[in-house]
């Protein structure tokens, strides 16, 4: 048997790779760029440093101050007084000054207040002049002092609102105090609560919600009264034949 001798296996010249190119230099102006570059980034990082080496530590006594901010803030919000001290009470006397000196004046007092008294006069706080609206009067057995200050419109530009502040005094202290706003850009405007400068928890607080649900009852009597009124007037002109 003859076996078919295998032919010589192919030779390939090997590939002669080009040696690799040497590195161009840098030219000046590449070098410049780059040395701004490392120096910018060293200059941010240094600026971030600085800032962050310059803010004060924790501070226990500033952070218990905004809690307890924070705190008298819910207090009066949902314990109805802001409502009651910061819309409903100034709201409900600020004319008093000028009614008191009628003869049907009791009338329009809406709740169990007796022995009071009723001023205005202004304040000159560098270029405002503030109204004052002091009103004295006995509740419950206790004489209390509101003092209703209108500063007048915000300085700032196309602000809508006037500002404010009431204070409440017993007979031996102020127990609160809170600034109120008016946005005069609505169609019914009246005072709202604001912020909380000043609050003494006691006995005054209940008190107070005492007055505000006295002088809603009173409001709404009178509104009712109003409406019979005018349905008996209308009643009288009405022929159904």
């Amino acid at each position: 048997m003859f076996w078919k001798k295998k032919p010589p296996p192919e030779t390939h010249e090997p590939v002669r790779s080009e040696p690799p190119a040497a590195p161009q230099p840098k030219t000046p102006t590449e070098k410049l760029n780059e040395a701004a570059s490392t120096l910018a980034a060293s200059l941010i990082a240094y600026s971030e440093a600085a800032y962050r080496a310059s803010q004060p530590g924790p501070d226990a006594e500033l952070q218990a101050a905004y809690d307890k901010v924070e705190a008298a803030h819910k207090l009066v919000t949902e314990g109805r007084i802001a409502y009651a001290l910061g819309r409903c009470l100034p709201e409900h006397v600020k004319y008093w000054p000028s009614w008191i000196k009628q003869d049907d004046f009791e009338n329009y007092v809406g709740f169990a207040a007796t022995e009071i008294a009723a001023t205005e006069e202004k304040e000159e706080d560098g270029s405002r002049n503030i109204k004052v609206k002091t009103i004295d009067f006995t509740f419950n057995d206790g004489h209390y002092r509101l003092i209703l200050r209108d500063r007048g419109m915000s300085y700032a530009p196309d602000d809508p609102y006037r500002l404010g502040e009431v204070e409440l005094f017993t007979e031996i202290e102020r127990v609160a105090k809170l600034e109120i706003v008016e946005d005069i850009s609505k169609e019914y405007s009246q005072w709202e609560f604001s912020e909380v400068r000043a609050l003494k928890v006691g006995p005054w607080m209940q008190d107070l919600l005492d007055m505000a649900t006295q002088i809603e009852v009173s409001r709404r009597r009178r509104m009712d009264e109003f409406q019979d009124e005018r349905a008996r007037e209308a009643a009288r002109d009405i022929d159904l034949g």
